[in-house]
């Protein structure tokens, strides 16, 4: 029996068919790879908090120094980020990286070789810790702070903390901005907590818990509502994952939030202006 060719309709029936397919099936699986990139997020930031809680275990108690030799101009061939300190507990900086960053950074992985010669190589290995996506709430657990002219890291130990399981470590970060306000350049090792300050009665209180006048170095003084250029918008915070971000508590729990979740208990104001209306709700804080 001789088999009849398709005619044209035939064929545009069927292309308008697949056409239907794809436009059904597109979302769906956009969503399926979007689902999976945040479970991997998730996961490599629980890998990361184990991590901290043994280095934190071998340290006497005390919270990772988020810098060994802190300045206003970075030296790789001085300082050593906390992402250097707690690396030999997991091996690979994709411990510390999401997914769903899908802006440029370095590629190293591997441990630093030491036997290698000082220059590109500490340079290298130290700018891609910089920009991991795990941003260290270290204002907090180990600010840096002014001391007799000089900077200096003061670690928090873990038992000064009140409630680990809402105190946030770990939150997903943005290095840089475009002028069109799209992330660039991977992620931040450290976050800016969108707080600062709480009131009781008509004392003004200073949550870090640093003595009155104690000057901190931080790049930016709180959030930047009012600039959505910035990556200090919400405090070097980003939202990987459509409108929600990656945190982890000190407690162990990573799971992801909203940038208002991310601010919750706070009434955020640019210059740490506003202050903490409910410290139960408020998940950066020591107390």
């Amino acid at each position: 029996m001789k088999s009849r060719g398709f005619t044209l309709t035939e064929i545009l029936i069927v292309v308008g068919i697949l056409a239907i397919l794809v436009a059904l099936l597109f979302p769906v699986m956009q969503g399926v790879r979007a689902s999976a990139k945040r479970t991997a997020c998730t996961s490599n930031y629980h890998q990361a908090n184990l991590a901290a809680l043994l280095y934190i275990g071998d340290y006497d108690d005390h919270f990772p120094l988020v810098n060994h030799h802190p300045e206003s101009i970075p030296d790789p061939l001085r300082d050593r980020t906390w992402v250097q300190s707690v690396l030999p507990y997991v091996r690979s900086l994709k411990m510390f990286r999401c997914p769903a960053d899908y802006t440029r950074r370095s590629e190293i992985e591997a441990v630093f070789n030491g036997d290698v010669y000082a220059g590109d190589a500490f340079r290298l290995y130290y700018e891609a810790t910089l920009r991991v996506n795990l941003g260290y709430n270290y204002l907090y657990l180990s600010p840096i702070v002014r001391v007799e002219g000089n900077w200096e890291v003061q670690p928090r130990a873990v038992s000064a903390i009140e409630d680990p399981s809402r105190t946030i470590l770990f939150v997903d970060t943005v290095f840089s901005r475009t002028s069109s306000g799209l992330p660039d350049g991977g992620g931040s090792y450290v976050v800016i907590p969108p707080c600062r300050y709480s009131r009781v009665g008509f004392r003004v209180i200073d949550s870090f818990g640093l003595p009155p006048g104690t000057q901190v170095m931080a790049a930016s003084r709180g959030w930047k509502p009012q600039n959505p250029t910035s990556p200090y918008q919400f405090g070097l915070a980003w939202p990987w994952h459509s409108d929600r971000l990656s945190i982890v508590r000190l407690g162990g729990a990573a799971t992801v939030v909203t940038t208002t979740g991310l601010s919750a208990g706070c009434d955020v104001k640019a210059g740490w202006a506003g202050f903490i209306k409910d410290s139960n709700q408020y998940g950066w804080d020591l107390f």
